[in-house]
């Protein structure tokens, strides 16, 4: 009788082991068909397999993400509940992938409340806080989209897309100039060549001209006031006199231009933030860090690929000539980590 029920015990495990290799080949066939834009073929593969394991998290997920991919987020919603009331390791990016189809589907509360949940999952998820920055902002909330996008950048101070969301946030109000002209030169030292690049750039561009009235040959600046920040104020106020003090300097090329405007704001802001005994996000992680660059010999690369798409051919050559300093100044940013 033992030696039957160790047979049977064998026979059910070499079975069971059979399943998940085979689940796993299904799943994994699902993912190759799905990044081929195989969407039909990959879900017909992800069904397979879980009709051999119904509870499968991967399987689940995998599902949902291609409906959701295919334009059928709906048809997603049952497997990522799935996952969501099992529990399972992968529940964060089942929170997160459902608040996505919410968002998509105009409904922001439910989104908003997924998202809050996923980070009750897993607080160190980066992506959540992103996507909870990208719906605040659609829903014109920027003071939250802001905090949240803070967040994401503090968990992944490499993703360029948090960057570039959180100077969007402070364009939209003309008391945090500072802040979206430095978060744009952080996203452009990690993005610099694409068509996002094109448009910070340009939004870069228009915020150092912006200020300045000129009437009757008087040059007036006009600075919002923040009463949260009064350093805010100053800051802003160095953008506008950082372009009236280039004239004073004549023969310089358009980048020389703007590499010393950059040195001006970058110094100011770092002055202040240097006297204030309590700082908030944009201080402590932008205003401090662009003051070591201004300080440092890096200013003409630093320059050179914040601008590389409003001169591409020149800037690329001069990179290119300057590689000992671009390999220097990659260990100088390892060197000098954000916290």
């Amino acid at each position: 009788m033992k030696h039957i029920t160790l047979t049977l015990f064998s026979l059910f495990f070499s079975f069971t082991l059979f399943a998940q290799d085979k689940v796993a080949d299904l799943v994994s066939e699902g993912i190759k068909l799905h990044d081929a834009a195989k969407y039909q073929e990959a879900i017909a593969k992800y069904k397979e397999a879980l009709a051999l394991e119904p509870n499968h998290p991967t399987a689940n997920y995998e599902i949902a993400f291609t409906h959701f991919s295919n334009q059928s987020g709906k048809e997603a919603i049952p497997y990522l509940n799935k996952i969501i009331d099992a529990k399972s390791p992968n529940m964060a990016s089942a929170y997160d992938l459902l608040g996505s189809i919410h968002d998509d589907q105009g409904q922001t509360d439910k989104a908003i409340e997924c998202f809050k949940l996923c980070i009750k999952a897993d607080p160190k998820y980066q992506r959540l806080y992103f996507n909870l920055a990208i719906t605040y902002s659609r829903q014109g909330k920027n003071e939250e989209a802001s905090q949240y996008a803070s967040q994401a950048i503090q968990l992944a101070p490499g993703h360029a897309s948090s960057h570039r969301l959180y100077a969007a946030t402070a364009m939209a109000n003309p008391n945090t100039k500072i802040i979206a002209l430095i978060a744009y030169c952080n996203f452009l030292l990690l993005e610099a060549t694409t068509e996002r690049s094109v448009n910070a750039y340009k939004d870069l561009k228009s915020i150092l001209g912006d200020g300045i009235n000129k009437k009757d040959g008087v040059n007036n600046i006009t600075v919002s006031n923040n009463d949260k920040d009064p350093d805010l104020n100053a800051a802003n106020m160095i953008i506008p006199m950082s372009s009236l003090s280039l004239d004073a300097i004549p023969g310089l090329s358009e980048t020389e231009k703007l590499e010393q405007q950059l040195k001006t704001i970058f110094s100011a802001a770092g002055e202040l933030s240097a006297k204030k005994k309590e700082k908030s996000f944009f201080w402590s992680f932008y205003a401090d860090y662009f003051y070591k660059i201004a300080k440092s010999e890096y200013m003409p690369l630093v320059t050179r690929i914040i601008s590389f798409t409003a001169n591409q051919e020149e800037n690329r050559k001069w990179i290119t000539e300057h590689q000992q300093q671009l390999k220097d100044f990659t260990k100088w940013q390892n060197e000098n980590v954000r916290l």
